[in-house]
């Protein structure tokens, strides 16, 4: 198993080694760095052989290949990977000494270029395996270009030759990043000089991988493939359609519920209602006993409270306390008038909140919030970073967990970006989205099915509950918390001892840890939450962090003005819903 990350530079680690050292720390493998005066007077990274990979800048490596006190840790390493510089004649002098071909590089093409990634080596490419897309016409200075062939006093090595070439990922047909072999050892190539900052804001409402493509696909696939061992790991990689807005009825708008199910049955998928609280009294007595009966398909969120313009969008918290509390007890007596049960997960209206919305929302009793944009609306700059949304949930704001999802015009390679990082796939519509009867999202459906992983359809609250990081460390399963509830499975023949942490800004907030409806001990630490126990073979633990909800700051109602506003919104809204397919509004 490779444990250890090595960063090879040539003396002070420089911007690039900087950035890398945080993306092994952000997935959690152990690194540490090696200068060519440290080689010469250590050879050999504190790991036994074949347990360390090395990392360093194309420059570097070739520089490296050429040192004698190098050569030991270049042959015992496990996998080397080397990423661009500037000038590309270092990547292009690697390729040629352990190919024995010439190779140059290519100028912006001057038109889009389409990027694939290879389908044959999936334990490397994961999700991406077989993904394409078009890229921006400076993509193609990225790649390596055969050229002729080279003669054999090219390379000085006797045992330099290649006995395996692969591109792995290609830019307007040409290779940018490549899979060969050197000594026995596998060397991956990327041409991109880039790296990515994870600490950089995100300055878009949603992450498009399309920007970063080749500064962080590779390393993504490298990292995730060759240090698998010791990575945090997702438990498993749930997924769940979810549609905004409509009313429980067997048929919304363009929405028909009966037909829809058929095709969850069919394709293998589920879909969540994010319900609007507002319309807890409006639910007939037959579409609760229809959603009832199919509630292995179909599962119900909360979509705000009364679903006015940015209504958690609000810097008031007052405001925020009494929609959370009205919206949960509007949801509590639809519940007991249908039998319709739901997921205490937020859906924002307008993907619409507000910086100390999150908090609010942990406090007042959500589990978790399921959501497109990805900042609050009353940040001045951009306060969420790459980290933020490369990681399992946001949890920047409030330490609640804000869980991304994604329209189908975000694109495939999107979508299986955020699954080769271990992110659940959220899939966002609305009844509009039914005017082909669906047949688009089932092309997506389908397409995401057929990526190289396992999905888990779920309910969000299913979801969320299990979307959590877990490494084994000496016997200890090490769990990374997002949620404010957890659910965690011993399968094994053995007591399974775990050590629970969620990160917690206010960890004075925490009055008790739960464990199945008992109370387990926990320290507070500077940043975090922990907890350890464990749990018997065979069964399992609904593990939550119970936060003081303190009293409610204000219990008034709403003026009757805000209320008759309210009614008058939600009755045009559905009006609306309900007459396009007979009106066919905005269709050729």
């Amino acid at each position: 198993m490779v444990r250890l990350a090595v960063i090879l530079q040539r003396d002070a680690p420089g911007v690039r080694e900087e950035r890398l050292g945080r993306i092994l720390t952000f997935f959690g493998v152990p690194w540490t760095s090696r200068s060519f005066a440290d080689l010469m007077t250590e050879a050999t990274p504190a790991a036994a052989d074949r347990e360390y990979a090395i990392l360093g800048s194309s420059d570097t490596l070739a520089a490296a290949l050429v040192m004698p006190s190098s050569q030991q840790l270049l042959e015992q390493a496990a996998a080397v990977y080397g990423y661009g510089v500037e000038d590309r004649t270092p990547s292009l002098r690697i390729l040629s000494r352990l190919t024995k071909r010439q190779w140059k590089s290519l100028p912006p093409s001057g038109v889009p270029v389409p990027v694939r990634v290879t389908d044959a080596h999936p334990e490397l490419t994961g999700p991406m395996s077989g993904i394409e897309f078009e890229g921006p016409p400076t993509a193609q200075r990225d790649t390596f270009a055969p050229s002729l062939l080279a003669t054999d006093s090219a390379s000085d090595h006797a045992g330099a030759a290649v006995d395996d070439f692969a591109t792995i990922i290609s830019v307007g047909g040409a290779p940018s990043f490549v899979q060969l072999r050197y000594l026995g050892v596998p060397v991956y190539l990327c041409a991109s000089e880039a790296m990515v900052d994870l600490d950089e804001p995100v300055r878009q409402h949603y992450y498009d991988i399309k920007a970063d493509y080749l500064s962080a696909v590779p390393l993504t696939m490298f990292i995730t493939s060759t240090f698998r061992g010791v990575i945090w790991r997702p438990h498993e990689t749930g997924a769940c359609l979810i549609i905004d807005d409509p009313l429980l009825k067997v048929r919304y708008g363009f929405c028909d519920f009966l037909r829809w199910r058929d095709r969850m049955r069919e394709h293998r998928f589920t879909t969540c209602i994010a319900f609007i609280p507002w319309n807890w009294r409006r639910t007939t007595r037959r579409a609760s006993e229809f959603f009832k009966s199919e509630s292995d398909r179909f599962s119900v969120s909360i979509h705000g409270c009364d679903h006015t313009a940015a209504e958690f969008g609000s810097s008031s918290m007052d405001l925020i306390e009494r929609r959370a509390r009205l919206a949960q007890t509007r949801m509590r007596k639809h519940q007991a008038r249908t039998g319709i049960r739901h997921d205490p997960v937020m859906v924002f209206p307008h993907g619409a909140f507000s910086s100390v919305c999150p908090e609010i929302l942990k406090l007042s009793g959500f589990v978790a919030s399921v959501n497109t944009e990805i900042a609050p609306v009353d940040a001045e700059q951009p306060t969420t970073r790459l980290r933020d949304v490369w990681d399992l949930a946001i949890l920047r704001y409030g330490s609640f967990a804000i869980y991304t999802r994604r329209y189908q015009h975000h694109g495939l390679e999107n979508f299986a970006f955020d699954l080769l990082l271990g992110k659940p796939c959220f899939i966002v519509a609305h009844h509009e989205s039914w005017r082909d009867g669906g047949a688009s999202l089932l092309t997506l459906i389908d397409r995401l099915q057929a990526l190289n992983c396992t999905l888990k359809w779920q309910s969000p609250g299913h979801i969320v509950r299990r979307a959590y990081r877990r490494r084994r460390v000496d016997g200890l399963e090490q769990v990374e918390m997002y949620a404010n509830e957890i659910r965690i499975i011993n399968a094994e023949d053995r007591d399974l001892r775990v050590h629970i942490r969620k990160r917690e800004t206010v960890p004075g907030a925490v009055i008790q840890c739960v464990a199945n409806g008992v109370s387990v001990p926990w320290t507070r630490e500077t940043d975090s939450v922990v907890c350890e126990g464990e749990i018997r073979p065979g069964t399992e633990w609904l593990f939550k962090v119970v936060y003081s909800t303190g009293a409610a700051r204000h219990t008034g109602g709403d003026p009757l003005r805000y209320e008759l506003s309210v009614a008058a919104r939600r009755m045009l809204s559905e009006l609306r819903d309900e007459l396009q397919p007979r009106l066919r509004f905005g269709d050729a």
